[in-house]
């Protein structure tokens, strides 16, 4: 609503100044193009320089690093990870779980033994070399025999990690 009275302010300036100078001139002469065009600048002018007086730079939101995070705590979050699985279906047991187990597994043989990760994880996954790899037919049977009671897993996955975390090449 400004912008409308500064342009109405503005344009009764322009016809008050030009009834003033016109009155100077004889009535013969034609207006010039500073008679039109300077006036027309100068409005111009006050307008941008009202716009940009009231104009804002952009605000920048603060990210919430909470919700970027899975938590604050990861023994936190593994832990409820293993407590889902203790109770969770077969399949996403066999999915979830127990692949990430015969991953690590996977990782510390091709570590230990410097073979190619594939390699590896086709020998383990093989039931006459993978125990023979492995040297402990307990732990190939916890990583790649049949699926525990839902009321074992927890334990089941302690052991695992356990023997992994002991085994040796």
């Amino acid at each position: 609503m400004k912008i409308p009275k500064l342009l109405l302010s503005c344009v009764v300036a322009y016809a008050i100044l030009l009834v003033l100078i016109r009155g100077l001139f004889p009535p013969q002469s034609s207006a010039t193009l500073s008679l039109v065009g300077v006036p027309l600048l100068i409005i111009a002018a006050i307008i941008a320089r009202d716009l940009a007086r009231r104009s804002t730079g952009p605000t920048i939101s603060p990210r919430n690093l909470a919700s970027s995070r899975i938590t604050e705590d990861p023994v936190k979050f593994l832990s409820g990870q293993i407590r889902v699985a203790s109770g969770a279906t077969d399949s996403y047991f066999e999915k979830i779980v127990r692949t990430r187990l015969r991953e690590l597994m996977i990782t510390k043989v091709a570590l230990e033994k410097g073979s190619d990760r594939d390699m590896v994880r086709r020998l383990l996954s093989d039931p006459n070399n993978g125990p023979k790899l492995l040297g402990n037919n307990e732990l190939y049977a916890l990583l790649y025999g049949p699926l525990p009671s839902t009321r074992i897993r927890t334990e089941m996955i302690n052991k695992a990690v356990e023997m992994i975390g002991a085994w040796k090449g």
